[in-house]
């Protein structure tokens, strides 16, 4: 079992390099469907794992290239620890089979995100993702860190509603609503995973037992690692071949997994 464990932190550590996601989206079917997992004790146990840097080795990579916009990065990273917290709330609330299905639908539902995804024109260097404009007033540039908050508050709900780190819409979310570039993006989405935005998460899945600490701390070498080397593919790789391969593995998981639970 630990072996396979390793493997599997691997996997993860590769999703989080190579699309700047949280890896939860892997992680979560991994522990059901490879480990037998229920679905909140792997929900509760894939938060757990966002507790560490997991992402640090992917974000070195992104960083290294000019590819974060920190403060987006922290805006973001207080969103996912707001709505994190009500979204474990809710999912303490949904039966087992009910949670497979919403997940297994979030799977569907951001496959196809990511293909109908447009990436944005690049922003001029020194913006730090901002959008291509001559000028940007105080009033539009706190109006656009709102939303930025807002919607990763919105982000944190999802993830904290299905135990995953929230990368996975909010990279396109930035692209398609605030002019990120495909890189830019997924390297300000890992800065939220360096910083302990699930603990709240945790807390409410840890209190009623939902957590598996010996394979949680199991997988977090195997998703450092993994999380370097996806960085270093990540930036050798087309992006629109990265987002048709991952959407239709995803496509492909949430559709097992809805197909499963609806069976049951």
């Amino acid at each position: 079992m630990t072996f396979l464990v390793l493997v599997i932190g691997l996997g993860v550590g590769l999703v989080v390099g190579l699309m700047g996601v949280g890896g939860g989206i892997v992680l979560v079917p991994a522990l059901v469907y490879l480990l037998g997992f229920g679905q909140h004790l792997a929900q509760g146990t894939s938060v757990f794992l966002l507790l560490g840097p997991t992402g640090l080795g992917a974000l070195q990579r992104y960083w290294k290239k000019g590819h974060v916009d920190v403060r987006a990065g922290l805006v973001c990273a207080g969103g996912f620890f707001v709505g994190g917290y009500f979204g474990s709330l809710a999912a303490l609330r949904i039966p087992p089979r009910d949670l497979e299905m919403i997940f297994g639908v979030f799977l569907i539902g951001s496959s196809m995100l990511l293909l109908r995804r447009r990436e944005a024109q690049p922003a001029q260097p020194g913006a730090q993702g901002a959008p291509a404009q001559e000028e940007i007033t105080t009033k539009h540039a706190r109006a656009r860190w709102i939303g930025i908050f807002a919607v990763a508050c919105g982000v944190g709900v999802m993830g904290g509603l299905l135990g995953v780190g929230g990368g996975i819409l909010l990279v396109p979310l930035l692209i398609l609503l605030f002019r990120f570039d495909q890189h830019r993006a997924q390297g300000t989405s890992l800065v939220s995973l360096v910083l302990p935005t699930g603990l709240l998460a945790f807390l409410n899945y840890n209190h009623v037992g939902d957590v598996s600490w010996r394979v949680g701390l199991l997988l977090i070498p195997g998703v450092f690692l993994g999380g370097i080397l996806g960085g270093r593919l990540a930036q050798r790789l087309s992006p629109a071949l990265l987002r048709n391969v991952f959407s239709a593995f995803l496509f492909t998981l949430g559709g097992s997994q809805v197909f499963l639970a609806w069976r049951r």
